[in-house]
């Protein structure tokens, strides 16, 4: 039962409670709070340096996706001028080849046209006396 006024007894509880609030007070929640103020700090801290630095990391490899890109384009431009230079020289040593080619056939044509007219001289002339001998033998006079 609550007893108007308090008796000594609710004095010594209140005075004793406001005495180990103060002691906790001094104790134990300054200390707590002010480590819990100095990891939040450090946290933020560290938050925000680690923001700066995926920041950094980012604009980083940026400039290194660029670089290669950059890379890749002169790579493909340098080995498209080689492959037109050696396209290029292919076309300069199959033209030269087939002007050999050309030349080496003409040669050959002049030559068989050469040795067929020489092969025809005397067979023309063969033509001639069997020819000749054949009209003697069928008509049974000379021609």
């Amino acid at each position: 039962m609550i007893k108007l006024p308090p008796d000594w007894t609710f004095v010594a509880q209140f005075v004793c409670f406001l005495l180990l609030w103060q002691l906790m007070r001094w104790a134990l929640f300054g200390p707590v709070q002010r480590a819990l103020a100095a990891r939040a700090a450090r946290t933020t801290g560290y938050r925000a340096r680690a923001e700066a630095l995926r920041t950094e990391a980012s604009a980083l490899a940026a400039g290194v996706e660029a670089q290669l890109a950059e890379g890749r384009r002169e790579g493909t431009r340098e080995a498209d001028d080689v492959r037109r230079r050696a396209e290029a020289e292919e076309q300069a040593v199959l033209a030269r080849y087939r002007a050999e080619a050309q030349a080496v056939l003409e040669r050959e044509r002049a030559t068989t046209s050469a040795q067929a007219a020489a092969a025809r001289a005397p067979l023309r002339a063969d033509a001639a006396r069997l020819a000749t001998s054949v009209v003697a033998k069928v008509l049974g006079r000379p021609a």
